[in-house]
């Protein structure tokens, strides 16, 4: 689509000069069925202030492009973006829009850089932001009419302190919900529902532009066909959608719901950003902080982007910090740019990123691309645990950048060249020229304070709803435990209970931690449900409802190491994986010993040959997250102080150790509240960097 109209572009685009310059388009008046006639004009922002209208739309296929004449040329356009401008024309007076397909030359890559570098700039200024959502259908007849008549002002009430994830749960129960089963069934509604998920599964909610299109300008308004919204209609309806808890949709609702969620979850992204920008107009005497840039990147895989690069770029106006992490530049490969930002974050201590990373993550097309990079081009949520806001593994986190000295959390160096000269950079990578791309080829350092080694992995669930599967690993695996050589846990929780909170990652579905009277109150209700063959959701157990906010069968198995920690871990684990803990992330992860094989191509999914045990390895791969009971909240950290506990100690630090611990006998235990059983892996615990590759 970049090329389209590169033949003719010297003719109709003439050069932008200038503070802010930009090109409007005028959409000159017609009828249903006239030719599309408009003129491109070029003008600066602070003439054009509040004179014009922009648009949120998505690009949409390039099959099928449509011609329209601009400037006395034919130029040729996306189809979604002719009908668009077909549906905005008015019959007898002109209209000025800007429309990015067309006023911004897409066959000139300096330019396109420069104007996304306004492009927030652009959304303000202009007198409203119209977003077209396309063509009507059968289900927008319904949901457009049915949002109009929403009660607004009550449902930005009820939702001021449950605008996004993480907020009060509280407000969830009790939060407005169209399927909220104490309604009256009947088929009127159920047509009703089915259009609503319908109409927020349009393409438009998913893309990663509208995010920044949507927010920036107060006068927003939401069009689909002849039929027009406000903006706050869209997020009311939105807010209805949400699900007061952990669960699903009736049954009658086929539309995917992790895909329906994350278009929710966009729109209230939106308005959270729109709150702290108008707050005199939402929230009087309130004030949203706009947030680092860390805490968006996280969610940046459940949105849609052309470009792998407009995943971090689309961020410039969301997040106050940005210009520390990146500048926009259309030149740089987006595998340069995502390991660049990943070393800038790692440098100023903060490891958020890691949730992106990993090879759990990295798809078959990730190739040369570090284990230790982020992927935000991934939208599977292959391996990502939800962290509870109680969870620190490895102490207190970052998420900020800071002047001050000493918060690395590590550093990044490049292979030795025996090393490098085996991962083979792409041809349209080397001729990218620019020092940034040998971090393709280098190591991280990071600052890890627990290693153990991955003796017994469970079984993969390839069906979540494979009850006999999933009664026969849940059998396999306490089996396993009871076998054990030791009596109870690190905590003195009994192994049959802590592998049972493992499932559920200690938390009930209000992320509140949760101990053994949980299991004892809850457990066996769950095993008869699920060996009930008339079991049903309307009789879903408590523990059914924890099993499903932990996604531990479906996305994750359950492990065991060499000194006993209970965890789970990524699908992709492997014996003799290593399960850790870095400092500085609030979760745990697993590793992979790694060594260079003979090309990178040939590596497998190992990147290498695989030593057989930890201690051999030089290099690691960055496997993914995991959790690891009895360590989430900071144990590790206060048991390496505590006992001064040591990497490969010498005889006298060990011993020094063993007698602060004394078996689990010393007071030290009693200071910090911890049950002595965890003195049997003190071993494992002691700061050291170790190199991801």
């Amino acid at each position: 689509m970049e090329t389209w109209n590169a033949a003719i572009a010297s003719l109709i685009y003439q050069p932008l000069d200038g503070l802010m310059p930009v090109r409007l388009l005028r959409l000159y008046p017609g009828k249903p069925g006239d030719d599309l006639i408009t003129e491109l004009f070029p003008t600066n922002l602070e003439d054009a202030d509040s004179k014009y209208e922009a648009t949120s739309y998505t690009w949409g296929s390039p099959l099928d492009p449509q011609r329209m004449n601009c400037n006395d040329f034919s130029v040729t356009i996306q189809k979604n973006a002719f009908e668009m401008l077909n549906a905005l024309r008015m019959p007898d007076q002109v209209r000025t829009i800007w429309i990015d397909a067309i006023c911004i030359d897409q066959s000139n890559v300096e330019e396109r850089t420069s104007q996304v570098c306004i492009m927030h700039h652009i959304y303000r200024r202009a007198k409203s932001v119209l977003v077209w959502l396309g063509k009507p259908d059968q289900y927008s007849s319904l949901a457009m009419p049915y949002a109009a008549s929403l009660d607004v002002p009550k449902l930005l009430e009820e939702s001021k302190t449950g605008g996004t994830a993480g907020t009060e749960w509280d407000t969830y129960t009790r939060k407005a919900y169209f399927f909220d089963p104490e309604e009256p069934d009947s088929t009127q509604r159920r047509e009703l529902g089915v259009s609503l998920v319908k109409f927020v599964n349009r393409p438009w909610f998913n893309r990663v532009w509208v995010q920044q299109e949507a927010a920036l300008c107060l006068q927003t308004r939401v069009i689909c066909g002849v039929e027009e919204v406000a903006w706050d209609n869209i997020y009311a309806l939105g807010w209805i959608l949400l699900p007061r808890s952990i669960g699903l949709y009736p049954d009658w609702i086929q539309d995917d719901m992790n895909r329906t969620l994350d278009n929710i979850f966009a729109i209230q992204h939106i308005q959270r950003r729109r709150r702290s920008l108008f707050a005199d107009v939402y929230t009087p005497g309130q004030y949203l902080p706009f947030q680092p840039l860390i805490t968006y990147l996280g969610n940046s895989h459940r949105f849609g982007a052309t470009d792998p690069r407009d995943r971090l770029f689309s961020l410039q106006y969301f997040a106050d910090d940005v210009s520390t992490w990146f500048e926009i530049d259309y030149k740089v490969p987006w595998q340069v740019l995502y390991a660049d930002v990943a070393q800038r974050f790692l440098q100023q201590g903060i490891l958020g990123f890691l949730t992106s990373a990993g090879k759990a993550r990295q798809g078959p097309d990730s190739g040369i691309l570090p284990s230790w990079v982020p992927d935000f081009r991934d939208s599977s949520r292959r391996s990502s645990i939800i962290a509870n806001p109680r969870w620190m593994a490895g102490g207190p986190k970052t998420d900020t950048a800071s002047t001050y000295p000493g918060k690395a959390a590590g550093n990044v160096c490049t292979l030795p060249k025996r090393h490098r000269k085996k991962l083979d950079l792409p041809e349209e990578l080397r001729s990218f020229k620019d020092s940034r791309k040998a971090l393709l080829q280098s190591y991280a350092n990071i600052k890890c304070m627990m290693l153990d080694e991955i003796v017994y992995l469970a079984d993969v669930l390839d069906d979540p709803f494979d009850i006999e599967a999933t009664l026969r690993i849940l059998r396999e695996d306490l089996g396993y435990v009871e076998k054990l050589d030791q009596q109870a846990y690190l905590n003195n929780e009994s192994l049959t209970d802590a592998y049972k909170l493992t499932q559920i990652l200690s938390s009930n579905r209000e992320q509140d931690l949760v101990g053994s009277e949980y299991v004892h109150k809850n457990w066996n209700d769950w095993i008869k449900w699920l060996e009930d063959p008339d079991r049903g959701r309307e009789s879903m157990p408590t523990w059914q409802h924890s099993m499903e906010a932990s996604e531990a069968l479906q996305g994750f198995r359950f492990a065991v190491t060499r000194r006993g920690y209970f965890c789970l871990v990524p699908r992709v684990t492997q014996l003799h994986d290593v399960a850790g803990i870095f400092v500085g992330y609030l979760l745990g992860v697993v590793l992979r010993p790694w060594q260079p094989s003979a090309t990178h191509q040939d590596a497998g999914d190992n990147g290498g040959d695989t030593p057989r045990r930890a201690e051999e390895a030089e290099y690691f791969e960055f496997i993914g997250d995991s959790y690891i009971h009895g360590m989430m909240t900071n144990e590790a950290r206060c048991m390496i102080e505590e006992f001064n506990c040591k990497h490969n100690p010498t005889k006298a630090q060990f011993d020094a150790t063993a007698r602060a611990s004394d078996s689990g006998r010393g007071e030290g235990w009693k200071t910090l509240g911890l049950d002595g059983g965890y003195s049997r892996i003190l071993e494992t615990l002691g700061d050291r960097l170790v190199k991801l590759v």
